[in-house]
């Protein structure tokens, strides 16, 4: 596990990531908060109350420099709580909650704040209320200053936020998940890698014993806050708390059977692109394989022994074992043809593509809600579940991809790029390429901590094979 460290010398970059609300995301995977209203009617609040503690007096905030010795009381939402009930949990005199609710009312969306919403008073000695503040989500918080007979203000605090590059690198003996077992960071990293090269890279039939794993990464720590920081959820509110990764900024693939590198390029604040070292983005038109599968039990080859007719015919597609009910999804983005009985394919779906490109997914137990003919789906969107309809002998998913109406091996063929970098990002490319291939290079088997600067001067071009 790595302990927070200070900052070491390290080169210009071309990005260091800012906090943004959610973070990013692994493919596939759905995250969703609870909203919580402030309308009463909601029942009996679910507050959990934190014990008042002394604020620290080593870097006391202004909002607390008129009181010698303030003190300072929390509390949480909760599911099913409202501001209403937290404020009284606070004992926040009834006559302050009307102006308070208004201050906080013009930068906080009542309507929806989520079940971890943390709220903050700050008293002087003798009780009176110095300022009460709300943090809505992870990264800022509002308080609301009351002066004596005058009309409370609110103001947003930004949550500092340490951001770190650190470095982990592994060896694949039967997956990319084990080779970075043990890592501190190792389950989203795994999850950030698939989505980063799951166009480039099958990590369910591609690694083989030997292969290489590097990523270099940015994570995020809590910085110094001030004394009145409201609680948010469960995450913790020490300096130096650890949040977790905020951004892969560049990783690499080394194996047998496949081979890429990434690099991180933002795009003026429209978020940004992985590309290689080339500026050919890692996304492509079509993904390697449409669903998480156990192994292919049948090719693409035109002499195939069809297991129930023994007939000697062409196989014209690929046939991935997985479990019944395991998700499919759309390979690319296009419209839906037709979904639903296919003969011997039984339920099937198939989609049209741009540039002459068609997919079939064979065998189905069951469509996902709204896949049907000219609906509009998007890549990686569930069409549907592994099942064994058709002429099938166990559960798995026929996968036939088409170019101008002739089957072509999707495990073969040239993929096609999307998003080209536009020229004005040609010099944040190079940027990025020159501050990390030389970390990417130095990491050995096993690193979890190169130091940055240490990285670039003993890096090797040759040990990072295109």
């Amino acid at each position: 596990m790595l302990t927070p460290r200070p900052p070491a010398p390290r080169p210009r970059v071309p990005w260091l990531p800012q906090p943004r609300p959610g973070g990013g995301g692994a493919c596939r995977v759905a995250c969703t908060l609870a909203a919580l209203a402030l309308a009463g009617g909601c029942g009996e609040p679910a507050l959990d109350r934190a014990p008042a503690v002394a604020a620290p007096t080593s870097h006391a905030p202004s909002v607390v420099e008129r009181a010698a010795e303030p003190r300072v009381s929390r509390a949480r939402l909760g599911r099913g709580g409202s501001l209403h009930a937290a404020l009284d949990s606070l004992e926040i005199p009834e006559q302050l909650q009307p102006s308070i609710l208004a201050a906080l009312g013009s930068h906080v969306d009542f309507r929806r704040l989520p079940a971890e919403t943390g709220l903050s008073v700050v008293r002087t000695v003798s009780g009176s209320v110095v300022s009460v503040a709300c943090r809505p989500a992870f990264e800022h918080y509002v308080r609301v200053l009351l002066e004596p007979g005058g009309t409370p203000r609110a103001a947003r605090v930004e949550v500092p936020i340490r951001t770190e590059v650190e470095t982990v690198g592994g060896v694949v003996q039967t997956s990319v998940a084990a080779a970075l077992m043990g890592h501190r960071d190792a389950a989203a990293l795994t999850l950030l890698f698939a989505d980063i090269f799951q166009w480039d890279v099958d990590l369910f039939v591609d690694p083989r014993p030997g292969d290489r794993v590097r990523v270099v990464y940015a994570s995020r720590s809590l910085g110094r806050s001030e004394s009145d920081l409201p609680p948010f959820g469960s995450n913790g509110m020490e300096e130096g708390a650890y949040l977790g990764v905020e951004r892969v900024l560049a990783a690499s693939y080394e194996g047998a059977m496949a081979a890429s590198t990434a690099f991180w390029v933002e795009a003026d604040g429209r978020g940004g692109n992985y590309y290689d070292a080339e500026g050919q983005p890692l996304r492509k038109a079509f993904l390697k394989s449409p669903l998480n599968y156990r192994r292919i039990s049948s090719g693409f080859t035109n002499r195939r022994r069809h297991p129930i007719t023994r007939k000697v015919v062409p196989h014209h597609g690929v046939d991935f074992v997985a479990p019944s009910g395991t998700p499919v999804v759309a390979a690319a983005d296009g419209r839906v043809i037709s979904a639903g009985w296919d003969g011997a394919l039984g339920n099937a779906v198939r989609i049209r593509h741009g540039n002459g490109y068609k997919t079939i997914y064979g065998h189905l137990r069951s469509f996902a809600k709204g896949v049907r003919s000219g609906a509009q789906v998007e890549q990686n969107q569930i069409i549907g579940y592994v099942g064994a309809t058709g002429r099938a002998t166990g559960p798995h998913l026929h996968y036939t991809m088409l170019l101008n109406d002739r089957a072509i091996n999707p495990l073969s063929f040239r993929n096609p790029s999307v998003e080209p970098l536009e020229e004005t990002h040609r010099a944040d490319l190079e940027q990025a390429r020159q501050a990390w291939t030389p970390v990417l290079l130095a990491i050995r088997p096993g690193d979890s901590e190169v130091g940055i600067a240490r990285a670039a001067e003993t890096a090797s071009s040759s040990d990072l094979g295109g």
